[in-house]
């Protein structure tokens, strides 16, 4: 009998281990596709381009379901005034499967490269569905917002870009689809 017991305890641990395992092993994540770069609304429809959407790195949860992504983006064209060796990001992952591409970074001194100052450089928010397969970004025009606050992006007339898609048409459906929890159900035009 006590063979049994412990044979059976044995598997059941052996089991959850494996459960354990599965559920908080990082998921790879690797976007390389043609995106859409556009602007909400109907007076800028010209504004649209095609680019490419590089995204590589990890998703981890933790044991409290958080999730959190580490890795980098990359969008053909797009100038981001961060040095390229602090462009690895951290992002934190609301349960909309949202999160804020912040970049923090140092600037050095060239005389004897000490420490200038620190800095962060917000591109936006990034969106994405369940298996990471789709995914569009909330881009934050700089020194635009209607507060003067410095950043901003609203739901009328704010960039987006989303991937895979080579349409607006396509786009919009796409960001409509995996925004819905984000925006609570608000319908971008």
């Amino acid at each position: 009998m006590k063979k049994l017991v412990l044979s059976v305890i044995t598997i059941i641990l052996t089991t959850l281990a494996i459960v354990m395992f599965i559920y908080f092993y990082p998921k790879k994540v690797n976007i390389n596709a043609q995106g859409i770069k556009y602007r909400l609304g109907t007076e800028l429809l010209e504004s649209e381009k095609l680019v490419n959407v590089n995204i590589e790195g990890k998703l981890y949860k933790n044991i409290f379901g958080e999730r959190k992504f580490e890795g980098n983006i990359d969008i053909a064209g797009e100038e981001i005034p961060v040095p390229l060796d602090q462009r690895k990001l951290n992002i934190l992952i609301t349960n909309e499967g949202a999160g804020v591409i912040n970049y923090p970074y140092f600037t050095y001194r060239k005389d004897n490269g000490a420490t200038n100052g620190s800095h962060t450089y917000q591109y936006g928010t990034l969106v994405f569905n369940n298996d990471f397969t789709k995914v569009t970004i909330l881009v934050s025009d700089q020194n635009k917002s209607k507060d003067n606050s410095g950043i901003g992006w609203n739901s009328e007339s704010g960039q987006m870009i989303t991937a895979p898609a080579s349409s607006r048409i396509e786009a919009i459906s796409i960001t409509n689809e995996i925004t819905e929890k984000f925006l609570k159900g608000l319908k971008l035009k």
